[in-house]
């Protein structure tokens, strides 16, 4: 999987009149959203190491695998959701269409 570097940045000073910087809400969901895609990272790594955990992932879309892995009930219905009979087109599926993932 691709290394990232995920030193997070932050301004701990208070603003004058509660105000802080402008997008303040956007980068707290890109920050709680980057262990959502590590864990899916690593059940989209273990899927290819092992047949039986691929074929629960792709054939069976086991909840308690999912669950197992940590993953939000959003991110495992979307999961859910995705049309594909790969590991490589679950791959493509999950790069083209999970954004707030990324």
């Amino acid at each position: 999987m691709l290394r990232t570097n995920e030193t997070p940045v932050m301004d701990v000073l208070p603003w004058p009149n509660g105000k802080g910087f402008n997008g303040s809400s956007e980068w707290w969901e890109y920050v709680m959203t980057k262990d959502e895609r590590r864990r899916l990272d690593n059940l989209m790594g273990l899927a290819l190491l092992d047949p039986d955990v691929c074929d629960r992932l792709l054939t069976k879309r086991d909840e308690t695998l999912m669950k197992a892995f940590g993953l939000s009930t959003q991110t495992q219905a979307w999961l859910r959701g995705l049309q594909a009979t790969s590991l490589s087109e679950l791959a493509q599926a999950i790069v083209a269409k999970a954004p707030q993932l990324a």
